[in-house]
């Protein structure tokens, strides 16, 4: 189960580079053939093979080929895996008449032993000064590539021989680690490198899905459309879709969690997992009912029998080799443990000798160790035992340069069961391959869902880490739970998941937490990310370059990131300052600089106080930070910076600003302020770089008190450093020099500080803003707009006692406008002053015409001609140039309009508290202040009147892009147009307000009150999204302070905490006692109890209670929830945790969202949500429910880094590097390629836009130097829809199944942005004639929607009423009327959609045979259209026309049935009369034998 991406080259990949590398020579490096590696290098006259038979070819390679990717792959070669420790150089090229091996390697490597050349290491070999001047030209380089072996005579048919080198110390370590990854299921299965796809089971490309010159197929499309006419052929096949037995199977069950992986792959999981008769896995298309028709239908069914049954056999295919190759998974495992011996590490005595490490190997099967020693020549098995120390060499040594090959020799269990495994092994790459060539979807769903089938024999063997995990970047929150785990004894606790590995406890012993201490020093991450940011970009090779390496340089910053803060976490580092308080104490580690984001003191130059807002600082900071590093600004420098959320806390991790630990005289503060109380530094170059930059994104240059903070902060200070008994905080301070001008322009946030490092560059720091305080969130009396004041005075709602009634909160010193809402509201008044502009200057063009046309005097015929000629040229101009046309129409740009756009910048420090006012100090400052503050609050009366509204009045209508999935999309949305998430509550309010709107008018129509109907409501989902966020944002930080709370007990073991508080917010109720006793009692023998749970662990042995419990009950904890909400979003709840509104509720949604929000991992099962819980606590662990603390199964992190491509924070896997989040590539030359890219497809030049689409996508490779970041997505992406304009339904498909499965890597299963392609993957695969697959895709998106948006999702019906349309038009009428009736029974909020799923069932309804029915649904549609359309619209008229036939076919149906009925009724009548008679007789013989034998027992007395 290997990454399905490896080895499959995307299509855009080659094409692109190969133009691209041809900017940078005239002719490509050239190409080697015939290449081989040779065996090991054996002692002269000792070889016994004939080396050339074993010898491994190489493909074809370039010059340019890094020598280590030809090692990388001969790590995969049998024979050759286990080699760690050698060299290659060069020799002459063989004989090519003798055959190579061809796969019959001996089990132990003959070129490994006794009499195996071990060479010293040619580094080493420099320090004797004898061997300087050998020539070391024929070795091959670890660290460069083939080209400097040109001029050594590398050629065509060379050969690279392998020579063993010696071993340290350290290399014995890796070299043990790399024989334990082999045993541990890495077997190799590679023969030869010559034709991998064979042997490694790495998919090739599908046939027809990429053609040699997709260019050529879309020029062929342009010029005589000839794919469509294939197409058009396909469809008229009759379609082949899926069938269900049962109508539950039929709608897809979003609440089916424990089956989430299939769901969301849209499979069925009864086809994999439940005793299914082959008969009802079967896809057909209904044929089966005709079987007793005429010939011709069963020649039809026939054909159609056998090309369903090769879409059928997928699944079967799946159910019979999933269960082979968990098989052979574990036979490629060895039951073999390999340790450092408890005599290790070896005495003084022994090291002199020579001796490096001692080893402790247990074989499988048997009980006795092997003690193996270590020397520099390789290993050898020694005398040991468990009880005797004796390292010298046994009577069979064994000895091998590798620890594999002594093994081997030395045990002939591990002989055998390494056998088996290289078989086993070779057997997996086979079947595999089978299997990958689907594609790379297809691949991460059979690894997530492998845990459910025979093979495993060991629970441990199946985790979930070790599949799905490792291939997803992002960590799910749903964690796959084997079936070995569940059916293992006492399987509810989970330890069977669990199993001895000594290898791991090494590893973790040793574990440095991201810290390289062979490499010498730590890193210097800021010298290498302003390095590499100051590399040349004068080309297109040494922009690639650039990005590469800053891109590596940040990966690799947020990976030691990431593992410092889990070993903050654990204790492992000790703060730099341990003789302060918890909350001061920062963290130095691997050259990171670790911060809590909380409240540093008064004594701190800030403008917010509290530890809320230093928590949402910081995350402001970064965001800023983040579009300064996408600038790039010459000269101007930021460090490498990522937030981490971890159990409650935030933390700061920053690189070292150069010069910072060494004391002041290193570094020197050029702007702002660092310590409260001091006046503001400023420094003209700083001011001219920050200016320049900052005018970019609308930011003003003010004036500033030079000392800005008030009288009564500057006491509040005075009297903290009095108080503070840390040295320096005293009073007495030496006051500097009052500067004769009392203020400072600045262009920056006042708290920003520029300051130049030790390396003379200058950095800005603490840029916590990069537009204007929100003054919707400002108290009137302080500036603001006062538009919450009037809302709360005037809505009941608002005097809920949750919602503050002031909005004087130390967080909202934060709030500031988002940048999209700045650029929306100056490029307004940039149109609307160009518009202006415009028409003044046409009435002084007019008017100065007529001026001149009275003074016109008439001219020569010969000025004429040459004044027509002159226009004709322009005409032509102008025609030729539409661009020219439009500057020729806007107004020329002078120096009053730069000015004008000049003045729309804003100052960014307005409305802050603690502030000294300039009335006094500057008064024309201060009048430009006041300016400032009014343009400021029309920015936010522009986004409270125009951008909220506008936003509601788009869901309503359904106009715009598509709407949000769930939370993330919908924050994604609400960001892209300008609007902040504190926004939530009041958007709420305008959906409830609009849906009052649509009940009255509802109620109109019911009472005949009203004609006209308005075609779209206002969508259910849009107010249950609005709250579920706002419940899940809320949840977030009210967990956060339950995990912090009393110095963070809870966060040493959280599961019952986040158990508990799972299972409050997904419930309608709490338990009583009895009701949890009732449940307790109708729990299986086999399901856990009380006294099970309390049992697990020591919960609080030593503890001591305050009387202050984290875990609350379900009251206490929705009021904390609640209570959140009103002061964040100033909102009251009307869905969640109301009972009146419990069937709107959405749960699994809810749950999904908080999860992600939190970093909580649950096992896959189905929760019962929406009824009442019982939250477990107090003084022993307790099974809550519906979610149990053994439910939980991890917490992982959240990051979110100044680089990363999107907002947000995104959960990661500490450990694993691929897990962080996707990086903004600093390349614009491919953001640029992928624009025109998108010009040219949108101008119908779809040859070209392939072309740079390709491009694009080979850049974004290149630098990420992976397939699966989200730039390559969106290529692949635009490609797709380009081939699929072109008429390429199947090229199209190919690519846009790439990209969803790219996308799944990037982000998970259920990420937003994969139901877009499942339904554009439906759209292609059925219009390509691929029905199976579409219907997949479709069902996968309806699962996916209804488990983020929940069952009102408005995209939903439509979804149904597409899948009904496809069995209607399959006709297939059974299934088609299942999903017209699921459609129809969930709520659209568009009047006009639910017609046609009237109109579409009464079409269905009268296929079956129902008219009556069809006649009723006809009905519902023509009233809707006459209301909508009118009554001579196309669509009311054909409705009126089947309505008659509907109603004459309902009539005669309904004489029909009456006939029947009487006719029924007679023969019952009949039959009663006839059963009346036969009782009578019955009973008459009845009588008659109780007679007769009365007769026979007189007789006998007698």
């Amino acid at each position: 189960f290997a990454s399905p991406m490896s080895g499959e080259a995307l299509p855009s990949e080659a094409p692109a580079q190969e133009e691209k590398e041809g900017e940078m020579q005239d002719q490509g490096p050239p190409v080697l053939k015939n290449l081989c590696i040779l065996p090991p290098l054996q002692k002269a006259g000792t070889l016994e093979r004939n080396e050339v038979i074993d010898r491994v070819p190489l493909p074809p390679i370039r010059s340019e080929e890094p020598v280590s990717s030809i090692r990388a792959a001969l790590a995969d070669v049998c024979g050759y895996s286990h080699l760690t420790n050698y060299r290659f150089e060069l020799q002459k090229p063989l004989d090519s008449s003798v055959a190579g091996n061809q796969g019959d390697l001996p089990i132990v490597s003959p070129y490994t032993g006794v009499n195996a050349v071990v060479s010293i290491p040619v580094a080493l070999q420099s320090l004797d000064d004898e061997q300087q001047s050998k020539d070391h030209s024929l070795v091959l380089d670890d660290y460069g590539d083939l080209s400097s072996l040109m001029e050594g005579g590398l050629q065509d048919g060379s050969a690279f021989r392998i020579v063993l080198e010696r071993y340290d110390a350290a290399q014995i370590r890796d070299h043990v680690t790399r024989t334990r990854s082999l045993i541990a299921g890495n077997a190799p299965a590679v023969v030869s490198l010559d034709d991998v796809s064979d042997d490694k089971g790495i998919p090739a490309e599908p046939e027809n899905t990429e053609p040699a010159d997709e260019k050529a197929i879309v020029e062929n499309k342009d010029k005589d459309g000839q794919p469509k006419d294939k197409n058009e052929e396909k469809k008229e096949e009759k379609m082949k879709l899926p069938t269900y037995p049962n109508v539950g199977s039929t709608i897809v069950n979003s609440k089916d969690l424990k089956n989430f992986y299939y769901h969301a792959c849209g499979e069925n999981p009864d086809l994999y997992l439940g005793d299914v008769p082959k008969q009802a896995t079967k896809f057909e298309n209904g044929s089966k009912k005709k079987k007793g028709k005429k010939g011709k239908g069963q020649a039809q069914n026939g054909t159609e029998k056998e090309d369903t049954d090769e879409d059928d056999q997928v699944e079967q295919e799946m159910r019979e080799l999933i269960p082979k190759l968990n098989q052979l998974e574990e036979k490629t495992k060895l039951d073999c443990s390999i340790r450092f011996s408890a005599f290790h590490p070896p005495p003084r005595s022994r090291k002199m000798l020579g001796d490096l490490a001692y080893l402790e190997v247990k074989p499988p099967g048997e009980s006795k160790s092997i003690h193996i020693t270590a020397i520099p020549t390789g290993f050898y098995v020694n005398k040991s035992t468990d009880a005797k120390f004796d390292p010298s060499p046994a009577a069979k040594a064994c000895f091998s340069h590798e620890l594999l090959d002594c093994l081997l020799q030395a045990s002939s269990s591990f002989f055998t069961a390494w056998k088996s495994a290289l078989e086993a092994s070779k057997t997996r790459s086979k079947l595999m391959a089978r299997l990958n060539a689907d594609g790379h979807f297809a691949c991460l769903f059979r690894v997530a869902i492998r845990g459910d089938f025979d093979g495993y024999t060991k629970p441990s063997i199946a985790s979930a880490d070790e599949g799905i995990d490792a291939l997803v970047h992002s960590p799910s929150w749903m964690v796959p739970m084997s079936k070995a785990a569940l059916e293992s004894e006492d399987s509810w606790n989970k330890n069977g998941m669990h199993s001895a590995n000594y290898a791991k406890t090494e590893d973790d012993l040793a574990n440095t937490f991201g810290v390289d201490f062979r490499n010498g020093n730590s890193r210097d991450w800021n010298e290498e990310l302003q390095m590499a940011r100051e590399m040349p970009d004068s080309s297109l090779v040494e922009r690639v370059d650039r990005a590469r390496v800053i891109n590596k340089v940040l990966s690799d910053f947020g990976e030691a990131s990431l593992m410092g803060i889990k070993a903050i976490s654990d204790g492992q580092i000790a703060p730099m300052n341990p003789n302060e308080p918890s909350r001061s104490q920062v963290f130095l580690h691997n050259n990171i600089f670790f911060s809590r984001a909380i409240d540093a003191g008064i004594e701190t130059f800030k403008i917010a106080k509290g530890d809320k807002a230093a928590r949402k600082s910081a995350s402001r900071d970064i965001h800023c930070l983040g579009a300064l590093h996408r600038m790039e600004k010459d000269g101007l420098y930021t460090l490498a910076t990522v937030l981490i959320d971890y159990l409650g806390t935030r933390f700061v991790c920053q690189s070292i600003l150069p010069g910072i630990l060494n004391g002041e005289k290193s570094h020197s503060l050029l702007y702002g302020s660092v310590e409260a109380g001091l006046p503001l530094s400023w420094d003209k170059d700083m001011h001219e770089l920050l200016e320049e930059t900052m005018g970019k994104m609308w930011i003003a240059n003010r004036p500033l008190p030079r000392e800005p903070l008030t009288d009564e902060r500057m006491a509040a200070i005075k009297e903290a450093k009095s108080a503070s008994p840390l040295p320096g905080m005293s009073s007495e301070e030496e006051k500097k020099e009052e500067p004769a001008d009392p203020t400072v322009d600045m262009c920056t946030p006042i708290e920003a500080k520029g300051i130049k490092g030790s390396d003379e560059r200058k950095y800005v720091l603490d840029m916590t803003r990069l537009t204007p305080r929100d003054a919707n969130w400002v108290e009137k009396e302080k500036g603001g707009t006062g538009n919450w004041g009037a809302i709360q005075s005037s809505s009941p709602n608002k005097k809920s006692g949750v919602i503050p009634t002031s909005l004087d909160d130390d967080e909202w010193t934060l709030a500031v406008l988002r940048p999209e809402l700045v650029n929306s509201y100056s490029q307004f008044l940039i149109g609307t002053y160009a518009r202006e502009k415009k028409a003044k200057r046409d009435a002084e063009e007019k008017a100065k015409e007529t001026a001149e046309s009275s003074e016109k005097d008439e001219k020569s015929g010969e000025e004429a001609g040459a004044k027509d000629e002159a226009e004709k040229d322009n005409k032509e101009a102008t025609k030729e140039s539409p661009d020219a046309k439009e500057e020729k129409d806007l107004p020329s740009i002078n120096d009053d309009d730069l000015d004008y756009i000049k003045s729309l910048r804003l100052n960014v420090n307005i409305f802050l508290p603690d502030i000294k006012s300039l009335e006094g100090i500057d008064d024309e400052a201060f009048a430009q202040q006041k300016k400032d503050e009014e343009v400021v609050r029309d920015v936010s009366n522009f986004l409270w009147e125009r951008v909220l509204p506008g936003i509601t009045s788009q869901m309503r209508t359904a106009t715009g892009q598509q709407p949000p999935h769930d939370g993330k999309s919908l924050t994604d949305f609400l960001h892209q147009n300008g609007v902040n998430c504190r926004y939530l509550g009041r958007l709420a309010d305008m959906a409830q307000a609009e849906e009052k709107k649509d009940a009255e008018e509802l109620e109109l129509a019911k009472k005949g009150m009203t004609t006209g109907m308005a075609r779209n409501s206002m969508p259910e989902c849009w107010l249950e999204l609005l709250e579920c966020e706002m419940v899940a944002r809320a949840a977030k930080h009210v967990l956060d302070r339950y995990l912090t709370m009393n110095g963070g007990i809870a966060a040493s073991h959280p599961a019952q905490t986040v158990a508990s508080f799972l299972s409050a917010i997904v419930s309608s109720g709490e338990e009583s006692a009895a009701q949890t006793e009732n449940r307790a009692a109708k729990q299986n023998e086999n399901e856990p109890d009380e006294e099970d749970y309390s049992a697990l662990t020591l919960y609080d042995a030593g503890a001591i209670d305050d009387g202050t419990m984290p875990i609350r009950g379900r009251t206490g904890i929705w009021n904390d929830i609640e209570e959140e909400i009103g002061r964040r979003f100033r909102y009251s709840l009307t869905i969640f945790n109301r009972p009146a509104k419990a069937n709107r509720t959405i749960y699994i949604p809810l749950l999904r969202r908080v999860c992600q929000k939190a970093g909580v991992r649950l096992a896959a099962k189905s929760y019962e949500t929406g009824s009442k819980c019982y939250c477990g606590g107090g003084q022993n662990l307790a099974p809550s429910y519906p979610i149990s603390p053994l439910d939980v199964v991890d917490i992982v992190p959240l990051m979110k880094h100044s680089a990363a491509h999107s907002g947000g924070f995104t959960p990661c896997a500490p450990g694993n590097p691929s897990s962080l989040p996707a990086l903004h590539i600093s390349l614009p030359d491919a953001r640029q390629t992928l624009e025109s890219a998108h010009v040219h497809h949108s101008g119908k030049a779809l040859s070209r836009a392939l072309e740079l689409a390709q491009e694009a996508c080979a850049l974004y490779q290149r630098v990420a130097e992976s397939s699966t970041h989200p730039g390559v997505v969106r290529c692949l992406d635009l490609m797709a829809s380009i081939l699929f304009e072109a008429g390429e339904h199947g090229l199209a498909a190919a690519n846009q199944a790439r990209s969803l499965g790219l996308l799944v890597q990037v982000n998970g299963f259920d990420s937003p942005d994969a139901i877009n392609v499942h339904l554009l993957l439906f759209q292609m695969l059925f219009t390509g004639g691929k029905n199976y697959e579409a219907i997949k895709h479709m069902r996968a998106a309806i699962f996916l929607m209804e488990l983020m948006g929940g069952p009102s999702h408005m995209e939903i019906v439509n979804a149904y009423h597409k899948l009904g349309s496809v069995y209607q038009t399959a006709k297939e009428p059974q299934l088609a009327l299942r999903f017209f009736q699921e459609a129809a029974s969930r709520k659209s909020s568009d009047r006009l959609l639910e017609s046609m799923i009237s109109k579409s069932l009464a079409a269905v309804l009268s296929q079956v045979g129902d008219f009556k029915g069809a006649l009723e649904e006809e009905k519902k549609a023509n009233n809707v259209f006459t209301k909508l359309l009118g009554k001579d619209h196309q669509l009311t008229k054909q409705s009126d026309q089947q309505l008659q036939l509907f109603a004459a076919a309902a009539v005669q149906q309904g004489n029909k049935a009456v006939k029947d009925i009487k006719s029924l009724e007679e023969e019952a009548v009949a039959d009663a009369i006839a059963s009346e008679l036969e009782a009578e007789e019955a009973a008459e013989e009845a009588r008659q034998k109780k007679r007769n034998n009365g007769k026979k027992k007189k007789k006998g007395r007698k």
